[in-house]
């Protein structure tokens, strides 16, 4: 009798427990996803930043003042919402430094 018993607890406990680890395995498949998705639109918008300065030096001569000539003359679009760049142009003729912080959202 204890042995059935066992056997139906078992049938019951056993798929739960594998079900428990299939939804954890899945939420953190997600949460990774996430993340490596958040890096790679990070670098994205710095590859396409350090593009448009090279486009407007071979176009123009100088390279642009601001991040916000970029937007513009060449269609640089971004979330500012989301994303605070740094350009620092100290001359036409020196090519600027561009730093691109993701901003935090308060939780």
């Amino acid at each position: 009798m204890r042995r059935s018993a066992l056997k139906t607890v078992l049938s019951y406990i056993l798929p739960c427990l594998i079900f428990s680890a299939m939804i954890v395995w899945l939420l953190t498949a997600l949460a990774n996803t996430s993340a490596s998705t958040e890096q790679r639109e990070l670098s994205d918008l710095k590859a396409t930043i350090e593009n448009g300065v090279t486009m407007c030096y071979a176009v123009e001569g100088a390279y642009p003042e601001s991040v916000e000539y970029l937007c513009e003359h060449y269609g640089l679009i971004y979330d500012k919402d989301k994303y605070i760049v740094y350009y620092d142009g100290f001359a036409s003729n020196i090519r600027p430094n561009v730093t691109i912080l993701e901003r935090r959202q308060a939780r």
